[in-house]
């Protein structure tokens, strides 16, 4: 029995220190996991920041003068310096006036030279015949901070101005949320890149072309983000004003064949403000010329006549008052 109990004792001593190894190999294992993690996270970070670093370091400075279009300046700079710090608003303006001209050949040979010593350009152009003059329209594109010095010059330019309005379109939030979208594909699209090369050494063929599928769609997604970043910032860096040309003898009064009811309807009131100009100007001299003009005249008259009507009542009056005498 003695015997029997010291043999038990052993036992479970012994698996208490098998136990005990095998809890710290255990431990010791987590403990290396953890440990080559940071490292393994490090090598697969460090390739991918090193290169946008250089690309950064090495982005050319955009040119004076350039336009954001992708190609004479990269549209990578033209994003950083658009939303650095959200102090710089991307807006787009939009402008349409319609001018009254005297010639609209002239106008449009005027309005084009305006537009390239600003720095932009015509975008379009039409002239047509309407009645026996051009009439015309023109589109141009001109920088955004000459916008309001083109419409001055426009306005300078023509007899008068018809119609005019602005607009603008504030897109730095979408301008920002494409930019951020943009961002995050592009670092799906190199961790879909990596994991496509390992799939290519090591894995079959249905999931190489399940990876590329993905890639593809990834890229799609990009280059459509793209387009659509070009679009605002050329949008935004480029003003566009519409403008409309109109003869000056297309602003006069309508015409039917040879009669002009305006022309009519003008000469009547013209007539009577002529005929009312006249009775005024016949009671003014009536009432300062004529009137003491006659006074002066007329008076010694009508005084002369009243004493020879006198004079001669008189002499009636006598003549009868010297019959009866007679006849006695």
């Amino acid at each position: 029995m003695h015997v029997y109990a010291h043999t038990h004792n052993k036992i479970r001593l012994t698996l208490s220190w098998l136990l005990l190894a095998g809890l710290a190999l255990l431990l010791a294992a987590c403990g290396a996991s953890r440990s080559e993690a940071p490292a393994m996270s490090a090598e697969a970070v460090a390739p991918q920041e090193a290169p946008m670093a250089r690309d950064q370091a090495a982005a050319p400075a955009p040119p004076p003068g350039g336009y954001a279009d992708g190609i004479s300046v990269p549209l990578e700079t033209f994003l950083a310096q658009a939303v650095q710090a959200q102090e710089q608003r991307v807006i787009i303006y939009t402008g349409n006036i319609s001018l009254i001209v005297k010639d609209t050949e002239e106008s449009i040979r005027a309005i084009t030279q305006l537009v390239n010593e600003q720095g932009g350009y015509v975008a379009g152009s039409n002239v047509y015949q309407s009645g026996e003059a051009l009439r015309g329209s023109i589109s141009v594109r001109v920088p955004a901070e000459r916008y309001q010095t083109v419409m001055e010059g426009l306005r300078s330019q023509s007899v008068r101005v018809e119609r005019e309005n602005s607009s603008s379109q504030d897109v730095t939030e979408e301008f920002t949320d494409l930019q951020a979208r943009k961002d995050n594909l592009e670092r799906t699209e190199a961790a879909l890149q990596t994991l496509l090369e390992e799939r290519q050494r090591t894995g079959s063929t249905s999931d190489i072309l399940e990876v590329y599928r993905e890639l593809t769609d990834i890229r799609g997604q990009i280059e459509q983000i793209e387009g659509r970043l070009r679009y605002l910032a050329n949008q935004s860096a480029l003003s566009t004003i519409n403008i409309e040309l109109i003869p000056d003898v297309l602003s006069q009064p309508v015409t039917i064949g040879t009669w002009q009811p305006q022309g009519v309807a003008k000469e009547a009131l013209q007539a009577l403000i002529v005929a009312l100009q006249g009775v005024t100007n016949l009671l003014i001299w009536l009432t300062i010329f004529v009137l003491p003009l006659a006074l002066v005249v007329l008076l010694p008259l009508v005084v002369l006549v009243l004493l020879l009507r006198w004079w001669l009542r008189r002499r009636k009056a006598a003549k009868k008052a010297a019959a009866p005498k007679a006849t006695e």
